[in-house]
C-alpha cells in the first residue's frame, strides 16, 4: 500500500476510507505535533488520559459546540427493504473504493465494508469558526462503528502507524510528516480519525464525559438520531463577520427511515438584515395553477406570488432591500415607469401564483453527458404560467412589455396577445395572453408550440395524470413553493441502466416548502415524499454523467490520435509522392505507406496499454515503405484504444457504415472497449488518391463513441 497519503484523501470514498483507516488493536493518545508539522522519524504520540471503555452512540464523541455534524447509519439501515442485489452492489462499490483509494486487499476491503455500522463526521470548536474551509478541515474528525473489530485491526497492521499509549496513533504520509491522528476503542468497536491531535483529544474527553457532547446542542434532534441527518450551525460556520448569519441561524436536514414518516425533511433558519423576511409578506397558496400545466412534465415548480393580507407588491420587493443593496421597490418602480407602468398595475394584474413546467419530447432521448447543450434544448421546452386577476391590468402590462420588446428587437414576431423572439438553433422565447394567465415559454420552436397548445385543457393537464394526483394527495394544502418530479417521465427520456434505475424508484416526488412569519429573516421547512429517492435518482444521473464524461474524455484521446495519424499518412504520401515524381518510379498509389501492425494486437478491455519502446515493437515496427516507421508516427504514453493503419483493403469502418476508401486509399482507426463489455467503439478517418492527389475525408466516422 502506498505510504503517501493526505487527510482529505483518507476522507474520500464516502468517508469510509478515512473511517476504515482509523482502526487499530491498541489504544493511545494524540501525537504531540499537528498534521501539518513535520516530525522526526521514530517519535511516538504523547500520552493523554485513558480512553473510554464504552461509547453508546457516535454522537457521544462529538463536542457540543460542533458547527457541522453529519450522521449516516449502516448500510443495512439505509437499504432496509431494498432488494438484496442493491445492498450487494453498494458493498461491492464501497469495497472497490477502499481497495483502490486506501490500497487494501480486495478481501480485507470487502470485510471492512460489510462490517461498517454507521459513521459521524463532525467539525467545530472556536478554532473552526473562521468561515474558512481549511480551518474546518483542520478541526474535522470522523467516527465510525463496526460490527466486527477484526477487519479494523487488520487494517491497522497495513498502515504506516506510529502507535502511542492507550489506542491513540498517528498515520504518517512519509518519514517527515503526520497526516492524521486516530484512536481505536475496541470495546465499542469505534474508530476515530482527526486531522489534528487537538480535536481528537477533545473527542476523547467528550467520550469520557469530561466535556459536554452534541446531545446538549440546540442543533441536535434526538428523535432523528437513528436516521441519516445533517446539522449545521450557520452562524458558527460563517465566523463572526458582521454580514454573516446571526446567532440561531441553522440548517437541519434528515430522511426518516421509518415507514410511517419516509419523506425528506429540512429546516432552515437564516437570520439577519441580509436575508429577506418573506414569510411576513407572502402568503401560502394551494398551487392550483400547476395542475393546469400539460401532462408529461419532467418537473414542475409552483411558486406563491400572493402578498399576505394587507401587503402589496411593494412590500414583497421591500423584503429584498438587503440583498439589493437599496430600496428594491423604488428601483422596480423606476424601471416600470420607463415603459409606462406602475407597481399598482402589477398588484391588480397578478393572480398570486406562478407555475413552471419543464418538458422534453419523449421521442428524443437525452444524452446525460457528452452531448451539446443546444441539442438538449432542441427537443425541450419550459412553460411558465403566471396567474392573473384583473383582465384590464393584464392587458395593460402585457401591452407595455410587448411595445418595449418591439422597440428593442429586430427578430420579434407579433400578433394580438402573442409575441415570439427568435433565438439560436431553432429555439424561441414566446409570451401569450390567456384568460386568467400569461404564458411565457422557451425552447424548441415546434415542441414548445405543442406544449403551450395543451395548457389548460382538462383532459391533457397534470390534474388528469395519476402520478400527479398520487403526489398531490400526500401534500399539505398550502405552501409557498411546491416541487413535483415525475420520475417515470424522467426515465422515459433516458436510456440504458440509468433509465431502469430511475423507473424502479416508483412513485413521483413532491416537496413542499413553507415559510414561517418571522421578521428576523428567512425561516422555512421543506418536507414531502420521495425527496431522498429524488436525490438517489440525481446521484444515479450524476454517476452516469461522470462515467460518460470520463468516457468522453477518453474518446477525445481517440479522436485526437486518429486525426494525428491521418496527418502523418498525408505527410508520408507527400514525401513519397515527391520522391516518386523526381525518380519516375511508378503510379502515385504506391506513394501510400503499406499497412501497419495494430497496436496493441487486441483491443484493450477497459484498461490502458503502455506501448513498448523496444526496436521492432509496437510503433517501432515497419520500414521506409510500410507500417509505423513509414508514417513516422508513434505514441509514447499509455492509451485506451487499439490504433491501426490499413492501406488498400481490410478496412474496419465499412462494416459499421463508415466510408470505404477503396484500393487506392487508406484508413486510420482507433477501436476501444472502455467498459470491458466486449462491445467496441470505432473512430476512423480515410484518405483516397484522386488524380494523383490524396484527398482526406472531411470528418471522422464514429461508431458507439462511448463504448
Amino acid at each position: 500500500m502506498s505510504r503517501r497519503m493526505s487527510f482529505p484523501g483518507l476522507l474520500t470514498a464516502a468517508g469510509l476510507v478515512a473511517l476504515a483507516s482509523c482502526g487499530g488493536p491498541t489504544a493511545a493518545t494524540p501525537p504531540s505535533r499537528s498534521a501539518a508539522a513535520p516530525a522526526p522519524a521514530g517519535t511516538t504520540p504523547s500520552t493523554v488520559a485513558a480512553t473510554p471503555r464504552r461509547v453508546e452512540s457516535l454522537v457521544d464523541v462529538v463536542p457540543s459546540d460542533a458547527v457541522l455534524v453529519a450522521s449516516v447509519p449502516g448500510v443495512d439501515a439505509l437499504l432496509a427493504g431494498a432488494p438484496p442485489a442493491d445492498r450487494e452492489a453498494v458493498l461491492a462499490e464501497v469495497a472497490a473504493i477502499l481497495a483502490g483509494k486506501a490500497g487494501l486487499s480486495p478481501d480485507l476491503a470487502r470485510d471492512l465494508a460489510a462490517s461498517f455500522d454507521g459513521a459521524t463526521v463532525f467539525a467545530g470548536g472556536e478554532a473552526a469558526r473562521s468561515g474558512a474551509l481549511w480551518a474546518l478541515v483542520e478541526q474535522g474528525c470522523a467516527a465510525a462503528r463496526f460490527r466486527d473489530g477484526a477487519p479494523v485491526e487488520r487494517v491497522l497492521k497495513e498502515l504506516p502507524l506510529e502507535a502511542g499509549e492507550g489506542g491513540v496513533f498517528a498515520i504518517r504520509g512519509d518519514k517527515a510528516s503526520v497526516v492524521a491522528h486516530g484512536a481505536w476503542l475496541p470495546e465499542s468497536r469505534v474508530a476515530l480519525l482527526c486531522a489534528r491531535p487537538e480535536p481528537l483529544a477533545r473527542a476523547l474527553r467528550v467520550a469520557e464525559r469530561r466535556e459536554a457532547s452534541f446531545r446538549t446542542s440546540p442543533l441536535f434532534q434526538a428523535e432523528r438520531a437513528k436516521d441519516p441527518w445533517l446539522a449545521v450551525d450557520l452562524h458558527g460556520l460563517s465566523g463572526s463577520g458582521a454580514t454573516g448569519p446571526e446567532p440561531g441561524s441553522r440548517l437541519f436536514m434528515t430522511h426518516p427511515l421509518r415507514e410511517d414518516n419516509s419523506g425528506l425533511h429540512m429546516e432552515l433558519a437564516v437570520y439577519g438584515p441580509g436575508y429577506p423576511a418573506l414569510g411576513t409578506v407572502l402568503a401560502a397558496t394551494d398551487h392550483g395553477s400547476v395542475a393546469k400545466l400539460p401532462a408529461g412534465a419532467l418537473a414542475t415548480l409552483g411558486l406563491s406570488l400572493q402578498p399576505s393580507p394587507g401587503k402589496t407588491v411593494r412590500d414583497v420587493l421591500g423584503a429584498f432591500d438587503g440583498l439589493a443593496g437599496g430600496p428594491a421597490a423604488a428601483a422596480a418602480a423606476g424601471a416600470l415607469a420607463g415603459i409606462g407602468l406602475e407597481l399598482g398595475d402589477l398588484d391588480r394584474a397578478l393572480g398570486g401564483e406562478a407555475a413552471i413546467g419543464i418538458y422534453r419530447d419523449p421521442k428524443h432521448k437525452l444524452n446525460v453527458a457528452g452531448g451539446r447543450s443546444d441539442e438538449a434544448l432542441r427537443h425541450s421546452a419550459v412553460l411558465i404560467a403566471l396567474a392573473t386577476e384583473d383582465e384590464a391590468a393584464q392587458k395593460k402590462v402585457f401591452g407595455a412589455i410587448a411595445a418595449q420588446m418591439k422597440r428593442t428587437s429586430k427578430k420579434l414576431r407579433t400578433r394580438p396577445g402573442w409575441l415570439a423572439q427568435d433565438l439560436e438553433e431553432g429555439n424561441e422565447l414566446t409570451a401569450e395572453v390567456r384568460r386568467g394567465f400569461v404564458l411565457i415559454g422557451a425552447g424548441d420552436r415546434g415542441y414548445l408550440a405543442q406544449v403551450a397548445a395543451r395548457f389548460g385543457k382538462e383532459k391533457e393537464s397534470l390534474a388528469a395524470s395519476p402520478s400527479f394526483a398520487e403526489a398531490r394527495a400526500g401534500a399539505k394544502a398550502a405552501s409557498h413553493l411546491q416541487v413535483y418530479v415525475d420520475r417515470q417521465a424522467l426515465a422515459g427520456i433516458l436510456d440504458g441502466d440509468v433509465a431502469a434505475r430511475i423507473r424502479a424508484l416508483g412513485s413521483p416526488t413532491l416537496l413542499s416548502l413553507a415559510l414561517a412569519p418571522s421578521d428576523r429573516g428567512l425561516e422555512l421547512t421543506l418536507s414531502g415524499l420521495g425527496g431522498v429517492e429524488l436525490v438517489g435518482a440525481s446521484a444515479a444521473l450524476a454517476v452516469h454523467g461522470v462515467r460518460r464524461y470520463i468516457a468522453s474524455a477518453k474518446a477525445a484521446e481517440a479522436k485526437n490520435t486518429v486525426l494525428a495519424m491521418a496527418r502523418s499518412a498525408a505527410g508520408a504520401f507527400e514525401r513519397a509522392a515527391g520522391a516518386a515524381g523526381t525518380q519516375k518510379s511508378g503510379p502515385p498509389s504506391r506513394a501510400l505507406c503499406k499497412s501497419a501492425t495494430p497496436v496493441p494486437a487486441a483491443v484493450p478491455p477497459g484498461i490502458r496499454y503502455t506501448p513498448s519502446s523496444s526496436p521492432g515493437k509496437d510503433f517501432n515496427q515497419g520500414d521506409d515503405a510500410s507500417g509505423w516507421r513509414c508514417l513516422r508516427f508513434g505514441v509514447e504514453v499509455p492509451f485506451h484504444y487499439q490504433y491501426d493503419y490499413r492501406a488498400g483493403s481490410g478496412y474496419k469502418g465499412p462494416a459499421r457504415g463508415g466510408p470505404d476508401p477503396g484500393k487506392d486509399g487508406f484508413e486510420v482507426s482507433a477501436e476501444g472497449d472502455l467498459d470491458g463489455d466486449g462491445e467496441t467503439s470505432l473512430f476512423t478517418r480515410t484518405g483516397k488518391i484522386e488524380n494523383g492527389k490524396l484527398v482526406l475525408s472531411p470528418q471522422l466516422f464514429i461508431s458507439n463513441e462511448l463504448e
